[in-house]
């Protein structure tokens, strides 16, 4: 711990005492030896360094005392002091004299006068100056004096006149005394720091508090007199300052209103200079009385800035994240589709996407909303099938409080209202009821929403985006989709590819799907890869990542090969890309079918099915497809294939 206690002491003697207990008493002090003239010079350098408590004697003390703001401690003069420095002044001289330097010193010295016989107490004070201080020492020559006991500012002066100096020393319990003292206080300094710094720590964070909100907050007392305002109210109130009468900026009558009634005022308009503001004033009561007000100040502005930022934290959850960038795929097929739906996202017409489930219908979506220019404003996407036809009602356009049964009772902001200046989504619009594509025709029309139980119309600036996994005009030929609603909401149409279409993407997309899986870091053969593009994928890519991460999680080191994925992707059939020559085989005088044909191969080869495919003239990814196709039908059918020599 740094040392936070310090010794200016004014004699040798007093320096070795202190130095002495301070070590027995394994104490952490500086201790430095200095002249009265020297003692404040090496007082501020001890100050500078940390410490918070001086030891000092006699008038070194007095002085410090009078010179500098921390505690002075003075190691008193006692006694045993007076006496042991007179019993070695007589073994000296008859004449002594001692030099009384303070107040302190001179009292215990009358207080001994009786034990120290013929001595002369002669009282000095150096604080008159250096000629006043000569003047008296030459008394001591006229009174014959021959020794003189002092402290160690006075020994120069006295031994240039000849007479013998004896040095004060200080007793022991004395300075005991005084280091007790000096602890005791630097606890107490210590825990007035610590108040100080809670106090000022307090006072600091209620002005920052007070300064980072975006309101401006004032508070007067109860004679309306400004007691404590923020940043922001000293923006609006200007030349107002901290002691002045609130009148004197706001005119109006609300500051003295609360102060009289003791009754909030919410929402009161305020103009004040270019400042169109909202003020809302609480009255501060202590014990039932009014002892004064805090107000809020707020721009008109800012509300509804505030407004804006609530609905686009509601909307937040649905935040677009996908680009173009996120489209996994090179073919052909892939890019036509990228390169139309780029351009889409230079309008703002109203688009209907079509594919499969699970293409990546919404990923077109919101890379479609990124690459346009409502990028920055909310992306809200919903799925019409998920819900119930009233359930959905109330998702897309909201409802007041009251509404219904089991209504929230501060009502709800449905997703067109959050998605205002973005882009709305809506997923699998073929699964509407026709009432509610009735009124999204209406909107769609209008730009204008109007919440279930409610009568009032709120315009919304959106840009809609449907998709669908049916034929729409299929449904409008059942009356199940109404037409004019299909011609509104498919001014643009994007078609999807499926998987099929562009299984040159395969290998790219398991590639990313491994790289990006949160499972196991895993790596993929080319024959794994060529099985895989064989397979019919009717879950589109959605059926892809599954099937990867199934292998990820099946691999256990680090390499996915062809028989990992035979063994994974036993529930998915092959596209039919090759045959054999003839379903029926003809062989001699025996016709066979195209399994008995490919079981006859196998026996042949002993069941290498590389050799057996070489021999029909097919891949091993085809063959191996035709067997599984037959193995569906009956699981046993190559069995004896095994055990053929």
């Amino acid at each position: 711990m740094k040392s936070k206690i310090g010794v200016i002491s004014p004699s040798s003697t007093l320096t070795q005492i202190i130095q002495k207990i301070v070590d027995e008493r394994n104490l952490d002090f500086v201790i430095c030896q200095a002249s009265q003239e020297d003692a404040l010079d090496v007082a501020w350098k001890l100050i500078h360094k940390g410490i918070a408590v001086i030891i000092s004697r006699g008038n070194t003390a007095q002085m410090l005392r009078s010179q500098l703001d921390i505690p002075i401690v003075e190691v008193q003069h006692t006694f045993f002091d007076c006496h042991i420095a007179y019993q070695k002044a007589w073994r000296i001289s008859k004449k002594i004299a001692f030099l009384a330097t303070s107040e302190g010193y001179m009292k215990i010295l009358n207080k001994s006068k009786p034990f120290l016989e013929d001595a002369l107490i002669f009282p000095i004070n150096p604080l008159l100056g250096t000629e006043a201080t000569e003047s008296k020492l030459d008394e001591l020559l006229s009174l014959g004096i021959e020794v003189a006991i002092g402290g160690l500012s006075l020994e120069r002066a006295v031994t240039k006149r000849h007479i013998q100096y004896v040095m004060t020393t200080a007793d022991h319990d004395s300075v005991n005394d005084a280091i007790n003292a000096a602890l005791h206080l630097l606890k107490l300094e210590q825990e007035k720091s610590r108040k100080s710094l809670e106090l000022q720590s307090r006072y600091e964070l209620t002005r920052a508090i007070l300064n980072c909100v975006s309101e401006g907050i004032i508070s007067v007392d109860y004679n309306g007199i400004v007691t404590n305002m923020n940043g922001e109210a000293g923006k609006y109130l200007e030349p107002l300052c901290c002691g002045q009468p609130i009148d004197t900026i706001i005119k109006k009558s609300y500051f003295s209103d609360v102060l009289a009634n003791g009754e909030a005022i919410r929402g009161a308009l305020l103009t004040i200079k270019k400042h169109s503001l909202i003020i809302s004033i609480d009255p501060i009561k202590l014990d039932q009385q009014v002892i004064g007000a805090v107000a809020t100040l707020q721009k008109q502005t800012e509300i509804q800035n505030i407004e804006h930022k609530m609905r686009r934290a509601l909307a937040q959850k649905h935040y677009a994240e996908k680009t173009f960038a996120d489209i996994i795929g090179s073919s052909p097929a892939i890019h036509s589709a990228k390169k139309l739906a780029l351009k889409y996202a230079s309008v703002d017409s109203t688009i209907m996407i079509v594919g499969s489930t699970g293409t990546g219908k919404e990923l077109f979506a919101q890379s479609i909303h990124n690459a346009s220019c409502r990028r920055h404003a909310p992306f809200v996407a919903i799925n019409c099938a998920a819900f119930p036809p009233g359930v959905l009602e109330s998702e897309l356009f909201g409802y007041v409080k009251g509404a219904f049964t089991g209504a929230l009772n501060e009502g709800k902001a449905g997703i067109f209202e959050l998605a205002h200046s973005g882009t709305i989504f809506l997923d699998e619009i073929s699964e509407t009821s026709l009432d509610v594509q009735l009124k999204l025709l209406r909107v769609i029309q209008e730009r204008k929403v109007v919440r279930i139980g409610d009568d009032k119309l709120t315009p919304v600036d959106i840009r809609i985006i449907t998709a669908a996994n049916r034929n729409l005009m299929e449904l409008v030929k059942k009356g199940t989709f109404r037409e004019d609603f299909f011609y509104r909401i498919c001014v643009l149409k994007l078609r999807i590819p499926s998987l099929h279409e562009r299984s040159e993407d395969i290998p790219e997309l398991v590639r990313h799907f491994l790289k990006n899986s949160n499972l196991h870091n895993c790596d993929i053969t080319e024959e794994a890869l060529e099985l895989l593009a064989a397979f019919e994928w009717r879950g589109n890519i959605r059926q892809l990542s599954n099937i990867v991460e199934r292998l990820a999680v099946m691999c256990d080191h680090g390499i996915i090969d062809k028989q990992l994925v035979e063994e994974a992707a036993d529930d998915i059939s092959f596209q039919d890309d090759e045959a054999l020559p003839g379903v029926i085989v003809q062989t001699g005088a025996k016709s066979l079918t195209e399994k008995e044909f490919i079981f006859q191969v196998l026996c042949k080869v002993n069941g290498n099915r590389e050799k057996a495919a070489k021999y029909l003239g097919i891949s091993t990814t085809t063959l191996w497809r035709k067997m599984k196709r037959f193995m569906e039908a009956d699981p046993h059918c190559f069995d004896l294939v095994r055990y053929k020599k």
